[in-house]
């Protein structure tokens, strides 16, 4: 995730805006998804805008917008946890994305077939043909061969195997090396051969710097402070300066994206480039054979793949500086380099590339200063015992406590609770107030598509009870006596999540309870730059190939005299 990306906030200077021009293009094109509306988490991580980059098929795949039909996949909620890396026992704590295993289905009758093309669900389709909200569901049958436009998007099975290259020689699974998640091998891999392709996006290193929402507000006032003791006691008051020429406030440095870790760079180079190929993400590092080591190896290295790139009929991006690579109307697209086995790779054997020597000295320092090095967060969130991931709240916690309860025995600090429920505006009554001193609640209904990430908002709990049989008899209750734990249905107090379109919020000042909610519908989610990923100390650093030698010399805008 991106977080506090919003160009648009009051707070932020014009600098700023211009610091995501790239970001902007990515998101434009399709690239990078809102997390409020893209359904796949990650809405609660900042205060500000949050977008979520999709590396895989989400991004190799093009979109409906981009083709005629409907999309043919979907993908639903991925997994979320530490990978075995919690806060107090590893140095990789915060070093790598929680949300992860993204898993798409195909959605059309009977498959697809050998050729043809994968459109990605990048509008919510899916989410709105559930809520009967498209409005183009007269063109699409859902029988009929032709809602892909297969003239358009089906491939000759020769020509693929003539000009493509395989994508499954590599799957996610534990790594072999300690590392949490990692990058294994499908089948035996021969030395030489292509591993996988790894087609890269082009981005400025400055825009993978960032602020928190509250933190612009304290550099306005920085900034304005300055600027009048600079004009002699005057001052415009717009802010239109590059980040240069005014500095940050003395306690406070910029904060770096977490996808800096998943982008390759080169010390020299203003350029990062962000892989996105399928599984790509998940190679962990290991030296190279010619380092003198006792443990594993980089058995795979990084080179242009100059077939797929076929530089012959199109501009090769890899001649432009990068002030002309900005310039570009579209994001530089055509950049595909390639994985090599530099052995004989087994089957299920993890994958493995070198970082390079200036990331193994940073790594270095960081891992000997652990803990000191992300013993708390921002926001005063320390890193004590009480810390629990907003997963294992889920795990553990089969009965929720109401608002009083919490008064003696709290959750932890770092978690709040939430409910996966559809506000319906039309059908406020005055069932959403409470009236002298009792309280009338909208009943919570099951609907399709309701389990949607889009829909999940904090909730307080204020009530609950025993889950009976509806059906059963009053006689038959009284012998049921208490249900097993866990099964309890309860009252809440729903609210309204940031980035909530106006259709969808509850009206300010209205108290909008709501009963008979199931367990399992409610979540608990990490509060605002509470996980693992804010951990201010937490690893950050691009995969350096600077040894590789595949920078263009035209990009080494940074080297010295």
């Amino acid at each position: 995730h991106l977080i506090d990306v919003s160009t648009s906030n009051e707070h932020k200077t014009s600098a700023h805006v211009e610091n995501t021009v790239q970001l902007q293009k990515w998101k434009k094109y399709g690239y990078i998804q809102e997390a409020a509306t893209s359904g796949h988490g990650g809405n609660y991580e900042g205060l500000g805008d949050i977008w979520t980059v999709l590396p895989g098929i989400s991004m190799l795949g093009a979109s409906r917008q981009q083709k005629q039909g409907r999309p043919n996949i979907w993908a639903s909620i991925p997994e979320n946890d530490e990978a075995s890396h919690p806060r107090h026992q590893s140095a990789l704590a915060g070093s790598f994305a929680l949300h992860y295993n993204l898993t798409h289905q195909v959605t059309i009758p009977g498959g697809l077939e050998g050729g043809d093309e994968v459109l990605v669900d990048r509008s919510g389709w899916h989410r709105k043909r559930a809520l009967m909200l498209n409005s183009d569901d007269t063109a699409v049958n859902d029988g009929s061969s032709n809602n892909n436009s297969k003239d358009d998007t089906t491939m000759s099975i020769d020509h693929l195997f003539s000009h493509g290259t395989c994508l499954d020689n590599i799957y996610p699974g534990k790594s072999s090396n300690g590392h949490g998640r990692g990058a294994l091998a499908s089948r035996l891999i021969p030395s030489g051969s292509i591993v996988a392709p790894v087609p890269v996006l082009p981005l400025p290193r400055d825009e993978l710097k960032f602020l928190r929402l509250k933190e612009w507000k304290k550099v306005t006032s920085f900034r304005k402070k300055l600027l009048k003791e600079t004009a002699g006691g005057k001052s415009d008051g717009d802010g239109d300066v590059t980040e240069d020429e005014l500095p940050l406030p003395p306690d406070m440095e910029w904060r770096q994206q977490l996808l800096l870790n998943y982008c390759y760079g080169h010390e020299q180079s203003s350029v990062l480039l962000f892989p996105y190929g399928v599984f790509v993400n998940y190679i962990n590092h290991a030296p190279s054979a010619s380092e003198s080591t006792d443990g594993p190896v980089a058995n795979v290295k990084l080179q242009w793949s100059e077939r797929l790139m076929n530089t012959t009929t199109k501009l090769d991006v890899r001649s432009l500086t990068p002030s002309q690579l900005w310039e570009q109307s579209t994001p530089p697209e055509g950049l595909i380099l390639e994985l090599v086995a530099l052995k004989d790779i087994k089957p299920d054997e993890e994958i493995l590339l070198d970082y390079g020597s200036i990331w193994s000295e940073a790594w270095k320092e960081h891992s000997d200063q652990y803990p000191e090095s992300i013993l708390k967060l921002a926001d005063d969130h320390t890193l004590e015992k009480e810390y629990s991931p907003a997963y294992i709240m889920d795990d553990v916690v089969t009965n929720l406590r109401t608002v009083e309860e919490q008064t003696q025995f709290p959750y932890p600090e770092n978690v709040f609770t939430a409910c996966f429920y559809r506000y319906d505006t039309e059908a406020t009554t005055k069932s959403d107030t409470v009236n002298k001193g009792k309280t009338e609640a909208t009943p919570w209904k099951m609907s399709l598509g309701l389990f949607d990430m889009t829909n999940l908002r904090p909730c307080k709990v204020i009530s609950r009870e025993p889950a009976n049989d509806r059906f059963a008899t009053p006689q038959q209750l009284k012998q049921q006596g208490q249900p097993p734990q866990g099964k309890m249905l309860y009252t809440a107090i729903i609210q309204n999540r940031p980035g909530l379109p106006a259709n969808e919020r509850i009206p300010k000042g209205t108290k909008h309870i709501v009963s008979g909610i199931p367990r399992g519908a409610f979540r608990f989610v990490d509060r605002p730059y509470a996980s693992d990923i804010h951990l201010d100390g937490a690893f950050r650093h691009n995969i350096g190939v600077d040894e590789a030698g595949i920078y263009p010399e035209v990009w080494l805008d940074l080297k010295s005299e």
